[in-house]
């Protein structure tokens, strides 16, 4: 399987501005290995953010199979990436075919970031510190001082529990769906390794989720529950909340889940996905272009790119 046959995933306005983009031999190429990609606004923002800081780079989405995963990222320094970012579902496998991973993807084995140094792939997760840093920046919330109920137990869900761990969080409750139980439990072994008795599992019920709701402050979806373009659901009752809990939200389309919404009809606190995205994009550029990103730049930008798809 050759790079070139990963196919580009982006909306109509992405495709003419790569077009319109002057590459020269000194341009570094960053790719976005996923599938689906046509929901992602990270190509815009990246490249949004290179042209107003001047940057001679380009963002470019990769959507491929699970089955080119592995010749993909052994060839992309071939093909002149500079690094790439790694999104669903390769953000759980994609560690098997890199050199090294850095503590922030070590203690899960959970990669959304490949970095090329002194010509080794070392991969990083960036989701779980901007996902912190949102927390901290946004809310000014103190993380050791809170307690987490983390609803989904994927590749986003463990790399946000092992960076409140990192960060000083105390007492993390994770819940999944039934069908995801084994993989969950396995994944958050590697987390408990580093961090013990911090985190704990449990399948997902309203009864538990209630139960849940009573005991921690800090609610955290990080399902694709809600998701553009079912962004008409949410993953349990909003009516159970009350103007004490903090609603954080992992899905960015749109900006303003139901669940952020209807939270703050209750008086919760919100936080908004986008917010995470901005954050974890920004650690991504720290990592592979060494410059400090404006991250509320990157926001409004992101915001605006949604509402002009029609998905904010």
């Amino acid at each position: 399987m050759r790079l070139e046959e990963a196919r580009p995933a982006c909306a109509a306005s992405e495709e003419r501005s790569f077009r319109m983009f002057n590459t020269t031999v000194d341009t570094k190429f960053f790719g976005l290995l996923g599938k689906p990609l046509s929901q992602s606004a990270a190509p815009f923002m990246q490249n949004s953010v290179y042209q107003k800081l001047g940057i001679d780079a380009l963002y470019v989405p990769l959507e491929l199979e699970m089955d080119q995963l592995e010749p993909v990222v052994a060839n992309l320094e071939n093909f002149h990436y500079a690094g790439s970012g790694v999104t669903m579902p390769f953000k759980t496998q994609v560690h098997k075919y890199l050199d090294g991973l850095a503590d922030s993807a070590r203690f899960t084995e959970v990669v959304n970031t490949i970095v090329f140094e002194n010509g080794r792939k070392i991969g990083y997760n960036t989701d779980g510190t901007g996902f912190v840093l949102s927390l901290k920046n946004q809310l000014r919330l103190s993380i050791p001082e809170h307690r987490y109920l983390l609803l989904g137990a994927g590749g986003a869900g463990t790399a946000i529990a092992c960076a409140l761990a990192m960060e000083g969080a105390k007492d993390i409750k994770s819940l999944c769906i039934a069908r995801d139980y084994f993989c969950a439990e396995t994944l958050f072994s590697r987390v408990d390794r580093h961090f013990p008795s911090v985190c704990t599992i449990g399948e997902m019920t309203e009864k538990s989720i209630a139960s849940a709701l009573e005991k921690y402050d800090v609610v955290i979806h990080a399902t694709k529950v809600g998701m553009y373009p079912n962004a008409d659901e949410t993953l349990f009752d909003p009516g159970m909340l009350d103007p004490r809990h903090i609603v954080a939200d992992v899905v960015y389309v749109p900006a303003e889940t139901k669940l952020l919404r209807e939270a703050a009809a209750r008086g919760c606190t919100t936080l908004s996905g986008l917010w995470m995205n901005a954050y974890q994009a920004a650690e991504q550029m720290r990592l592979w272009l060494g410059v400090e990103p404006p991250i509320d730049y990157m926001f409004s930008h992101s915001l605006e790119y949604l509402r002009s798809q029609g998905k904010a």
